[in-house]
């Protein structure tokens, strides 16, 4: 149906619409040059009649935002032919209006009702859940040809509870479920109360109940993560969520997974038996034999280190034995030194060279752990700056590599980058199956990417009776292991890598004080890719506890150390590198019996800590190190992250969070960046010269 001005009245109302006319569930107004096309979406089925003195108008209404109504005016029309096109646009709104509401009286009570059972359930909701049932939703509004505004005009009361479960699935999940962990807390207070020495607080209970498909618990240095990992596990047999036998935890290893292990024993006892706790080799290796029976070898040469640089040295010979294999070395070298070895005529006897068969080592490592063909790296390493001299090097070592996994598979045996992959590929083509609906990773930040793509594919096997939840707990501020194939990225990006998941902050350490914590929390955080958190100390300070103090006066902190001691306190000397032992350590120790002195490199004090840390030569190109030129195993393990020493960042952090009482960062002249961004602006440090 339509309704047009004649030219007499089109000519008077000039710009103005002149023209409606109903058409497929809308209103289509015709000016001059232009046309609008409102959806009866948009229309809220009201029509104002306006008469003139020669002519009528028709005013059309839409749906009121933000306090403010739009609306359409056409003029110029017939008056004797306004109302009866009114009538006609109402009455056709009306019955598309019934239909809308139909369809929605009919989907509706579905929606309720599985939207109540999710609210209600007496259990973590999680993400899965959520996302099945908001598809769903969409995909009926999709069939009705609706959106979820659109039903809210229709029936707002009943569609308003919905909305905000579709538009923000992800918050409003997380505070129906802050909701239920509150009230569920108390359920568990015994449990809470006598796993540990000392009850769980408020943060490390809420970790123990999150149950998300999957979900990754940051805690910090001294935050109690061990108290967390064991009640976990206490929890979910209690809650009969799993049996002992469905838990598997992991560890980076044999100590910690030892470790693990006895503290289950002695805080849960026999129920805790039968849970699972490996390193991620004994994992390979258990899956590997699953699959192929007991004949699996690991060869010996990858188990001792010796033995390895023994093979590539006797590798490295027989290969420059083939002249077009010495001169490629040759050429490269000269271009492009390698362990301050360069392609002159002397080369050859340097085949031997400790430094050179270290790089050759650390290389064919990489290579093997990284699981690509020759092609797959090349593709990965095209893009970058230095692309040349990664490829030339790429192509000395390749032959190794080769060489290597022809060894393995001659003597059918296998290293621990192969057992790994392999063990991956067995889980992803379903000829093994994981019994676990619990898998717990300790020292998250430590995994590598291979690792964790066998984890994922355990988490992502079909399995019809039950899913598999990782429950990963670490620090990205503590990833410090880079050069051993961690990769922080892996745990600041986990929600992009695991969608369906949760992330919780243990919030309190219990083992420095605040005013280190007020020192080395912004330190971390001054690199914008560290997750933010808020990390406080149980133990509140008045007086700075961070000093800067020249490296000189070392044993002057220690003899004040030890006038003010009174029991027998604990002293960690870290330094970057072993080097940095001090000479007169022994010295030191002879001198202040009443300290229990120890050096320490920053590495090796993870996990560890002490009274009071003394951290050496933070002095430029020391701590940090200088930045070495970048190889093939760097290239391959480069993070995102791009900011400024983010890994040396993450060590000193690591060795100022050591100290329970207070901290000394020594250094020569002005000391390195880090003790100058210090020693400037409002940092609550005492600065001695």
């Amino acid at each position: 149906m339509q309704l047009s001005a004649n030219k007499t009245a089109q000519f008077f109302i000039q710009n103005e619409y002149y023209q409606v006319e109903l058409d497929d569930n809308r209103l289509l107004l015709s000016s001059s040059g232009s046309e609008e096309r409102i959806p009866f979406t948009v229309w809220d089925g009201r029509v104002g009649l306006h008469r003139g003195l020669i002519w009528g108008s028709l005013q059309f209404f839409a749906h009121e935002e933000n306090g403010q109504t739009k609306s359409w005016v056409v003029q110029g029309l017939p008056w004797a032919l306004c109302r009866n096109f009114a009538r006609h646009a109402v009455a056709t709104y009306q019955q598309w209006h019934n239909h809308q509401c139909s369809q929605l009286a009919e989907y509706l009570p579905q929606w309720e009702a599985t939207l109540d059972q999710l609210e209600k359930q007496p259990a973590f909701l999680q993400h899965s859940q959520v996302n099945a049932w908001v598809t769903q939703v969409n995909h009926d509004f999709s069939q009705m040809s609706m959106s979820i505004d659109e039903a809210a005009l229709r029936l707002p009361k009943r569609v308003s509870r919905l909305q905000s479960w579709l538009k923000e699935p992800s918050s409003t999940l997380s505070g129906r479920n802050k909701g239920w962990i509150e009230n569920e807390k108390k359920n568990w207070e015994v449990l809470f109360s006598q796993c540990e020495s000392s009850p769980l607080n408020a943060s490390q209970q809420h970790a123990v109940l999150l149950n998300d498909d999957h979900n990754l618990v940051l805690a910090g240095a001294g935050s109690g993560k061990t108290s967390v990992l064991t009640a976990r596990v206490a929890y979910l047999m209690q809650s009969h969520q799993a049996q002992a036998d469905q838990i598997l935890m992991l560890a980076f290893g044999r100590d910690a997974a030892a470790e693990m292990k006895q503290r289950l024993d002695s805080k849960i006892g026999m129920s805790a038996e039968q849970v699972q706790v490996n390193t991620f080799h004994q994992l390979g290796l258990s899956i590997l034999k699953h699959v192929e029976g007991n004949n699996v070898v690991i060869s010996p040469i990858a188990l001792d280190s010796k033995l390895k640089q023994a093979w590539c040295i006797d590798w490295l010979k027989k290969h420059w034995m083939t002249p077009t294999s010495f001169k490629r070395w040759q050429k490269h070298l000269s271009k492009w030194p390698i362990a301050y070895l360069t392609g002159d005529d002397e080369l050859g006897s340097h085949v031997e060279d400790p430094k050179l068969i270290n790089w050759l080592e650390t290389q064919l490592e990489k290579l093997c752990a990284s699981g690509l063909s020759k092609k797959d790296i090349q593709q990965d390493l095209v893009a970058h700056p230095e692309y040349s001299r990664l490829n030339s090097e790429l192509a000395l070592c390749w032959p190794c590599v080769q060489a290597w996994q022809q060894m393995l598979k001659e003597q059918n045996q296998i290293d621990f980058p192969l057992m790994i992959s392999r063990a991956t590929k067995y889980v992803e083509k379903g000829r093994f199956q994981g019994a676990w609906k619990f898998i717990m990773i300790d020292e998250y930040q430590d995994i590598s990417p291979d690792r964790l793509a066998l984890i994922q594919a355990l988490c992502e096997q079909d399995k019809q009776a039950y899913s598999t939840s990782l429950y990963a707990v670490g620090d990205d501020w503590q990833s410090i292991y880079q050069f051993a194939g961690a990769d922080v990225d892996l745990t600041t990006d986990f929600e992009k890598r695991f969608p369906n998941s949760t992330v919780h902050n243990l919030d309190m350490t219990y083992r420095f004080n605040s005013k280190i914590g007020e020192v080395a929390n912004r330190f971390i955080q001054a690199n914008p890719r560290q997750i933010p958190k808020d990390l406080n100390s149980f133990k509140q300070q008045k007086q700075k506890t961070v000093v800067t103090a020249p490296s000189a006066s070392v044993e002057k902190i220690l003899e004040g150390i030890a006038k003010s001691a009174k029991k027998r306190p604990s002293v960690l000397l870290l330094g970057r590198n072993h080097y940095h032992s001090p000479t007169l350590l022994m010295d030191w120790k002879k001198q202040f019996t009443e300290l229990d002195i120890q050096f320490m490199t920053c590495h090796g004090s993870k996990g560890k800590e002490a009274d009071f840390v003394i951290i050496l030569c933070v002095d430029e190109g020391q701590l940090p190190a200088k930045k070495k030129q970048l190889h093939l195993d760097g290239a391959l393990s480069q993070s995102d992250d791009l900011f400024p020493y983010a890994e040396e960042r993450r060590l000193f952090y690591v060795a100022m969070t050591r100290a329970r009482h207070k901290v000394w960062i020594t250094h020569s002249g002005d000391g390195s960046g880090f003790v100058q961004e210090l020693n400037s602006g409002d940092w609550p440090v005492i600065r001695k010269k």
